[in-house]
């Protein structure tokens, strides 16, 4: 995306406007490539010393199979019947060879005949009908005795030599684990609690999959590897139509010694490209051996604790490998792929053999998106505050052996927060990040003086309270040291309208470039994005452009129906420079953590739209939140486009985010 070019205004001093910042939006610099030419990554089969043998044994010409499903119908049920359509495509899979039980529940409304509302139940499908096992009450599908007492009962009922388990519903990756039961919607199941319910059941799989957000991680494969041989997990979130049954089970049921690796090929292949495959250009799902997980956790234990010892010398070429890295769920899950951390990261020993674990272990994987190479890995960045919960989750299951990586980066990242006196940074702006920043003695993983030397140099940044501008050569730019640039991670134009009551925020968007002199030209060109001719408040999530192409997507907060907050989603890359909206999402409510929702919902003809902004008052004050101009009734498109914002006197900045998550903001033009 060019920069654009805009008329000048006059300088206004920092004293008018001190705005609390709404966003931190992590910049990523990753290199980018079309549909078609999307990266693919080798996977190398290297020797891994005492590999165990697979639990199950595919060796003869036929195995008796038992298929378990534990399905949790949530809000993805009772708001749009998705689990009951997967219910119907396993219903018009052959299933002659097969047995398959099916526990459900978790939701208020089913949308299949076939279940029965409001409580949790067994079924058994067989030759393509499906029975009523067992009635279970009000049993909460998110405790993990109900999950191993499902397990237990499956393998008496139907004992097997090949034994297949997949978790539907709402995934929430390491930090949160797995499902949303509508009756107990406060809990979820932790990896910690999968992992008691399937040692508890005593049966050992052959497959685990997820159809769930976010499960494609290191930290799940270790969980799950004294149970199972193999991992289907995807590492982003997922629509929620989910994975296509139909074929794969058939397939399955056709030939009960399929080899492993081949059945999740079918698996990931009709979920990436199949007749449910989603619009929305991020769909991840990989297959991993996890008898070679012991071996690549071991191999980045190694890596990171090597990275450790070098924590004083290489911590800002750590925080921007970690920044620019790619990442997943939107960046509130803290969850990277692994590869592409580590191949932004020089001078840790151990790189390569980490690479050559990973994609080894990752036997076979296929997504829409870049640099998604089948396995992330939980890295606390944005909310060290969950860090000590999720850390103590992991240490229940054995996987604690790099903590010391992430207790001496954190300390260093909000020991630089300290430094520079930014406790308004945005991801610290709640009481209680605020009180977590006055009392980070009291974290465990917080070591005093461990950045003593780290701090030893001058830390240049912190003199900055607002980045002084100037004009040249007909704009207004921002210069810097090189050092200081280098410790950049983020960039953001903020745009405000003066309505002659007060500001308006119409948010953040990811457009900017330099002179050539390396200047960060500081420049507005009065347009701003527009929905349907309306310009409307935004906020950009995502950007990221590698020579001429480039993809960004951020979201328009709104008002469905004069009911439900919701976040219009809108994407433009190299092949859609026009951009266009994807669907739209619930609105995220800010300092919490919550499963994603499983894909974007989409609009329907006569769908009210009203768009939401932040005011503020000319003391730079928060007022509230205010409609901003006319509803739109949707029918059957909403155009994107950039428009003229009109006469009224705009103010406009650019937040820079540091390698520490501290937010600095230039001078305010008016306009």
């Amino acid at each position: 995306m060019e920069q654009k070019k805009s008329n000048k205004g006059c300088l206004i001093g920092c004293g008018c406007l001190t705005l609390v910042i709404l966003a931190v939006i992590l910049l990523l610099i990753i290199w980018i490539m079309s549909g078609e030419d999307k990266p693919t990554f080798t996977h190398n089969e290297i020797t891994v010393e005492d590999k165990r043998e697979n639990y199950t044994d595919l060796s003869g010409d036929s195995a008796e199979t038992t298929l378990m499903i534990y399905m949790i119908g949530s809000d993805l049920e009772s708001e749009n019947g998705s689990a009951s359509k997967d219910i119907d495509e396993i219903l018009a899979a052959d299933t002659s060879g097969l047995n398959i039980t099916l526990q459900t529940g978790g939701t208020k409304t089913w949308h299949s005949p076939h279940i029965e509302s409001g409580v949790t139940q067994r079924h058994v499908i067989q030759n393509g009908k499906i029975s009523l096992a067992e009635d279970m009450g009000t049993a909460s599908m998110t405790e993990p005795d109900t999950l191993s007492e499902f397990i237990k009962w499956s393998a008496k009922s139907y004992p097997a030599e090949r034994n297949i388990l997949v978790f539907w519903n709402h995934g929430g990756g390491s930090m949160l684990g797995f499902g949303v039961d509508e009756y107990h919607e406060d809990e979820t199941l932790e990896l910690s609690e999968i992992g008691k319910a399937l040692g508890e059941s005593g049966v050992k799989f052959d497959i685990v999959g997820f159809d769930a957000c976010l499960m494609g991680t290191l930290e799940t494969a270790y969980m799950l590897e004294p149970y199972a041989d193999y991992l289907i997990a995807s590492e982003e979130t997922e629509p929620g139509t989910g994975w296509f049954y139909t074929n794969w089970v058939s397939r399955l049921s056709g030939n009960t010694v399929i080899d492993s690796v081949e059945l999740g090929k079918i698996i990931v292949d009709d979920y990436i490209e199949g007749p449910d495959s989603s619009f929305w250009d991020t769909n991840t799902l990989s297959v991993t051996d996890l008898s070679e997980i012991p071996y690549t956790y071991q191999t980045l234990s190694t890596y990171m604790n090597n990275s450790a010892q070098k924590m004083n010398e290489l911590y800002g070429s750590i925080s921007n490998a970690r920044a620019n890295a790619k990442d997943f769920g939107d960046g509130y899950f803290e969850q990277i792929d692994i590869l592409s951390y580590v191949t932004r990261l020089d001078g840790i020993e151990g790189k390569q053999e980490v690479i050559d674990a990973v994609s080894s272990a990752v036997k076979y994987s296929n997504s829409s998106t870049y640099e998604a190479n089948g396995l992330a890995m939980y890295f606390p960045y944005i909310g060290p505050e969950y860090y000590e919960e999720t850390a103590e989750d992991m240490q229940i299951y054995g996987f604690n052996e790099y903590e010391p990586f992430f207790d001496k980066f954190l300390t260093i990242m909000t020991d630089g927060q300290v430094a520079a006196n930014n406790s308004q940074n945005e991801n610290y702006s709640s009481t209680a990040a605020a009180d977590f920043l006055e009392n980070l003695h009291n974290a465990s993983w917080y070591h005093e003086n461990e950045s003593a030397e780290y701090f030893n140099d001058e830390f240049e940044l912190s003199e900055y309270e607002e980045l002084e501008i100037f004009e040249k050569d007909g704009h207004y730019a921002l210069s810097m040291s090189e050092k200081d640039w280098e410790n950049i991670t983020d960039i953001g134009l903020q745009v405000l309208i003066d309505d002659g009551e007060g500001y308006i925020d119409l948010g953040q968007d990811s457009v900017y470039s330099f002179d050539d002199d390396g200047d960060l030209i500081v420049d507005f060109d009065n347009t701003w994005v527009a929905l349907n001719g309306q310009t409307v408040p935004f906020y950009t999530e995502y950007y990221l452009e590698e020579g001429d192409k480039y993809v960004n997507y951020g979201y328009v907060p709104a008002t469905l129906n004069d009911s439900e907050e919701i976040e219009i989603m809108i994407y433009w890359d190299s092949e859609h420079p026009e951009g266009y909206v994807t669907g739209y999402r619930r609105a995220h409510v800010e300092n919490t953590l919550a499963a994603p929702q499983k894909g974007l919902k989409q609009f329907n003809d006569g769908d009210v739209l009203d768009f939401s902004c932040d005011f503020y008052d000319y003391n730079s004050e928060f007022v509230g939140v205010y409609s901003f101009g006319e509803s739109i009734t949707y029918n059957g498109e909403l155009k994107v486009s950039y428009e003229d914002i009109g006469e009224n006197d705009t103010l406009f900045y650019y937040n820079l985010t540091d390698i520490y998550n501290n937010t600095y903001t230039t001078e305010t033009v008016a306009y």
